[in-house]
């Protein structure tokens, strides 16, 4: 290995010695951690000082303690430690119901409302010892953290995760126009005139799907005036029920508020495209067992009904 233009021998003993005087503090109870003799552990730290230039590890009036080069490197060895078992652990076999991996995902809010249910009544049947953590979605260079593994999936619509990466189509999602139930405008069903007059709630979520809805509502002449604006969907629906408002929203999340809140779900008077759900992943974790069961996951759970 070479480190600053300085070649350095170091063997697995050394950085796991390191690593544990940085946990424990005494040189015998680092040894007996990492399985050497008294002496082996003290001729290891000698050479281990030899190499690094730094005593590393010093008396003083509280007891032995790290040099701060050696607290930096006692760091470093930890984190390369655990690096390299995970890379062991997650090399082999994946068994879901014995792990207790944590795996993280990029999803919108509406993709949490929709996807989050069934995949953790999934797991609480067949993987109970797995975690999931959502994380919010950059607005640039989302691909950054699903190149480097702190993201394993990301489910959505999403314009920027092109080369390097691969993807799964999952189903073809459509917007809809909601309203309160028994709203007087929507008496006959949805019409232009009513779309048109209407007042409506809108969102400024990043969201990509709606940054590109916007951008159609927007070129039409006669839409209905904006009354609301808020910074997420979620809330939208109770308002909605409350409201004489409209909003435009994906039809699964209406499905998902239709179960919660009295409102009417209406095909929109106007052409709004369709946009596809996918889920995205590194080519670098293409062949990687517990990320190839989570996406066998998303797609069981989210493929179209052939019924």
């Amino acid at each position: 290995m070479k480190i600053g233009g300085r070649s350095l021998n170091l063997d697995l003993k050394q950085i796991e010695l390191i690593a544990a005087i940085g946990d424990s503090r005494t040189l015998s109870a680092a040894a007996i951690e990492v399985g050497l003799s008294q002496s082996a552990a003290s001729h290891a730290l000698a050479k281990l000082r030899r190499e690094i230039g730094d005593p590393l590890y010093v008396r003083t009036s509280v007891g032995m303690q790290l040099t701060p080069h050696g607290q930096t490197i006692a760091r470093a060895a930890r984190l390369s430690l655990l690096t390299l078992r995970q890379g062991i652990e997650h090399s082999g076999p994946f068994d879901p119901r014995q792990s207790e991996r944590s795996f993280t995902l990029y999803m919108s809010d509406i993709g949490q409302t929709v996807f989050l249910p069934p995949l953790l009544a999934h797991l609480g049947k067949h993987a109970p010892g797995l975690s999931v953590r959502v994380s919010p979605i950059p607005t640039q260079y989302p691909g950054t953290s699903l190149e480097s593994g702190d993201v394993d999936l990301a489910i959505g619509f999403f314009t920027n995760l092109d080369a390097g990466f691969r993807q799964r189509y999952l189903f073809t999602e459509r917007y809809v126009c909601v309203a309160r139930a028994g709203h007087p405008a929507f008496e006959a069903g949805m019409s232009l005139e009513a779309f048109h007059s209407v007042p409506h709630a809108v969102t400024t979520s990043s969201g990509q799907g709606h940054q590109r809805l916007e951008r159609i509502l927007k070129q039409q002449p006669m839409r209905g005036r904006v009354m609301l604006e808020v910074p997420h969907f979620l809330v939208l629906p109770f308002v909605i029920a409350k409201s004489d408002l409209m909003v435009i929203i994906p039809r699964q999340l209406a499905e998902a508020f239709a179960r919660l809140a009295p409102i009417l779900i209406m095909d929109p008077p106007i052409w709004i495209p369709t946009y596809d759900i996918r889920v995205y992943w590194h080519e670098r974790f293409h062949a990687d067992p517990a990320n190839r069961w989570l996406r066998e996951i998303c797609h069981d759970l989210l493929k179209p009904d052939p019924g």
